[in-house]
């Protein structure tokens, strides 16, 4: 009996391990899909004439609470029924606050034909440490 419970306990240790690491490593399998930008290569090409699209797929609580300036606010559980409203033709750098969901939406946005997509190193998090400027609207 102890065996059993043992081996068990064991099964349930390697499927949580496996869980864990699938949790993980799940952004960074999302965001090959595209090719990563720096916060000075974005605020460098900010000021270029070649437009971008700044999408923020954080919560709409999360946006208002602040933003990076110029960013439009689509929440990643929306892209499938809102991508139609971003241009194909425009570059897209995508943020979220830590990761994962800026790499589910730009898997959704490559799903619907998206070419030129760009993931934000460090996303949000990233921003506010290196105390660039931020919008709030509260």
């Amino acid at each position: 009996m102890i065996k059993t419970i043992a081996s068990q306990l064991t099964a349930f240790g390697v499927s949580l391990a496996f869980a864990l690491c699938t949790l993980v490593f799940a952004p960074a399998l999302h965001a090959e899909s595209a090719q990563t930008i720096t916060q000075q290569q974005l605020m460098a090409d900010r000021f270029s004439a070649t437009p971008m699209t700044l999408l923020d797929v954080r919560s709409k609580q999360e946006y208002q609470q602040g933003h990076i300036k110029g960013a439009v606010n689509i929440p990643h559980s929306e892209i499938v029924e809102n991508g139609a409203t971003l241009n194909k033709d425009t570059a897209i750098v995508v943020y979220c606050r830590s990761g994962r969901r800026a790499g589910i939406a730009l898997e959704a946005l490559k799903e619907q034909g998206f070419t030129q997509l760009y993931h934000l190193e460090g996303d949000f998090l990233k921003w506010q440490q290196a105390e660039l400027p931020l919008i709030n609207q509260q």
